[in-house]
């Protein structure tokens, strides 16, 4: 799986950040959380995952670059909105995709 380096976590997957991330590694389905990824076609800029989405291997596979992780859709949605006001401060827009395409290269 493909791990943001500088991950964002809401406030419970915060206190949980290894065990989730080691549940959702080996495939085990973390209940109630959510993965926030890059979406995988051009049209969208990010996408909300729940984590038991990927007990089946094929959409392990598939998975783009994981953001964030929260614990709960309220926790999620919280993410999406920290994230775009991250990005609109920094940039003046509101184009998530181009922005972490560009933190990518830069690390």
């Amino acid at each position: 799986m493909n791990w943001y380096s500088e991950l964002y976590l809401g406030k419970s997957a915060r206190a949980k950040r290894e065990k989730l991330i080691q549940k959702i590694e080996s495939g085990k389905t973390p209940v109630n959380a959510y993965l926030l990824t890059l979406a995988p076609g051009e049209k969208n800029q990010l996408e909300i995952v729940p984590a038991w989405n990927l007990r089946f291997e094929h959409n392990r596979a598939q998975l783009p670059l994981i953001i964030g992780i929260g614990c709960g859709k309220a926790e999620i949605f919280e993410l999406v909105r920290r994230i775009t006001e991250e990005v609109y401060s920094e940039t003046k827009g509101a184009d998530l995709r181009a922005y972490f395409k560009q933190k990518i290269r830069e690390a």
